[in-house]
This record gives structure tokens, sequence and C-alpha cells, in this order.
């Protein structure tokens, strides 16, 4: 009888729900709307329905579920099993997510941050796998990590290690939503690229964009350089220089055997990665460099889910 997990990624658009292995296969999934204004009881229920359809295929199938891990985005207490705090759902405080979980579902469950089981499950059977130290940067609108250190997720003293976008890279730079000045993410997270775009477009820079200031997005940005627009691969490129700067440090203080990244703006490859790793071969002693290797994350939508499962299963 093969032993599985439940996996969930809670996101705030969508819950992605999974059944994995012991080996990190995906047997079965389900997606389903969050609906996060219906509050955290509604959202709860929803999860545990999508969890007891998955267990029910294991009747007719050899499989013992032994319990449920969850991925939530925003500030969790791992060992409490409570969503202290969801930027994005202001709402949603001291949540005690993972006893309401388990007092409907009846089965073990564990719970910790989103970008924390995406590390958690690239260190396994991702493109970290074999490495027993990785980062995770995830790359959208701001910037956070998944650290993975001796095969162990790091949590820090209170549980807010990952911030990097918070990382200062410029004590005199523009003003971070944090109250902070010159943080990574102002300057390599999607706001950023947008915010450079419109400031080249009002500078009287020449690209397609110039009629579309008002509805920029990374994406678009994106595009058009794809389609030949200098000034949008220039922003491009500018954004992996940055992203390397914030890359050389990380590798001075953890030397990990693999930094990886994930989140939309890795839609741009190359351009932003060779840049990228340009400015870390300059700027970072060669030994805290020379062993470790910089990719992009290989499991994409599926890292939440395997990480979370891993999550229950390492304890």
């Amino acid at each position: 009888m093969e032993d599985l997990v439940i996996g969930v990624d809670l996101g705030a658009t969508n819950i992605k729900v999974g059944l994995v292995t012991a080996d990190g296969r995906i047997l079965s999934r389900r997606r389903l709307g969050t609906e996060v204004r219906e509050g955290p009881g509604a959202v709860a229920g929803r999860i545990c329905r999508a969890c007891r359809e998955l267990v029910s295929m294991t009747e007719s199938a050899p499989g013992r579920v032994l319990g449920a891990g969850v991925g939530c985005p925003g500030s969790v207490d791992s060992a409490s099993g409570v969503l202290r705090f969801w930027p994005n759902v202001p709402d949603w405080r001291n949540v005690p997510l993972r006893r309401m979980i388990e007092d409907e579902l009846g089965m073990r469950c564990v719970m910790d941050n989103d970008a924390n089981v995406a590390a958690l499950a690239e260190q396994w059977v991702g493109t970290g796998k074999g490495a027993s130290s990785l980062v995770v940067l995830t790359l959208g609108t701001g910037i956070g990590a998944g650290i993975v250190l001796n095969g162990r997720v790091w949590r820090g003293g209170n549980g807010a290690a990952g911030e990097v976008g918070h990382m200062s890279i410029n004590p005199r730079g523009p003003l971070c939503s944090c109250g902070n000045r010159g943080c990574l993410q102002v300057y390599a997270g999607a706001t950023a690229m947008v915010r450079r775009m419109r400031e080249a477009i009002e500078a009287g820079a020449r690209t397609s964009l110039a009629d579309r200031k008002d509805e920029l997005t990374a994406e678009l940005i994106h595009k058009a350089a794809l389609a030949g627009d200098e000034a949008s691969r220039r922003n491009i490129e500018q954004t992996g220089r940055y992203l390397g700067v914030g890359v050389s440090n990380l590798m001075h203080i953890l030397n990990p055997q693999v930094i990886a990244f994930s989140g939309g703006l890795t839609a741009a490859g190359e351009m932003l990665m060779a840049p990228l790793r340009d400015e870390v071969k300059c700027r970072t002693l060669e030994a805290c460099r020379r062993d470790t290797r910089v990719s992009f994350a290989a499991l994409l939508d599926d890292a939440g889910v395997i990480g979370a499962a891993r999550c229950f299963m390492i304890g």
C-alpha cells in the first residue's frame, strides 16, 4: 500500500489541491476558486471538500492518505498553524486555518508559507534535486524567497526569513511600500519595470508602447521586447542586473548550492538571466559563487502542491 499526502496551494484567486506520492508525483488534482470574500470558514470548507474528493479516489486503489500540507501566502506561524496576516487580504488576520482543516477532515495537517513550500519542492524533485541548500526567489509584483539550508526550511527567529525583496541595494533609492528606500523589489519587481517604462516614455524614448503608458504591465513589456522593441529589452536587462546585485548578496551570505527563480517575470528567459549572471560574475567573490548554480525553477504551477505535501512528509 502506497502512502499518499494531500498538498494544498492556497492563493488569492485559486486553490490547487493534489494527491502526492512519496516520490513527489501528483496522482490526481483539483483546482477551484478561492472566493476569499466569503471568509476563512468558507475557504477552509472548500479546501476540505476538494481533499475529500481526492481521498475518495483512493478507496478503489491501493493507497493510504496520511494527512495534508498547506502552503499559504503571507505571514504563517508554522508551529501553531495560524495565518497571521495575508497582505492581499487584510481582513484575514490570525486565522487558525490548520485547526479548521483538521477539525473538518479528521486528519493531521501542517502549514507553511507558500514560498517556503515551493523551495522545498524544488529542493526535493525540482531544479535543486540533490542539493542540501537552495534559495527560490519568486518574481512578481514584489520579490519573495524560500530558503532551504541543510535540507530544512530556514524560517528565521520568528518566521519572517525570506523577505529578500526588502534587501536595500540603494539607501537613497525610491521609496518602497515597506517604508524603506532602495529595496530590491523597487528596482526588480514587476511594478518597477512598469515604472521605468513610463519614465522612459515620458523622457521621449522610442518604443512601440508609447501610446500604452496607462495600461503597461510587465507582460506587455516582455511581449514588446520579443517583438524587437529595444526600450523594452533594455528594461528587462536592467531588471536582470538589479536581480544580480541581490543574488550576489545572497551568495555572500548563504553560499547556497542553487539559486532558482519562479514567477511571472521568468517568462523573459535569457533576456533576464544573461545580464543577471553577468552582474553576479563581476560582483561576487569567486569562492562564494563558483559552486552555486543559478537557474529557473522547474516545477512551475506544481511547486506549491508538491512542496506542501513535502512539508507534511518531513514533519
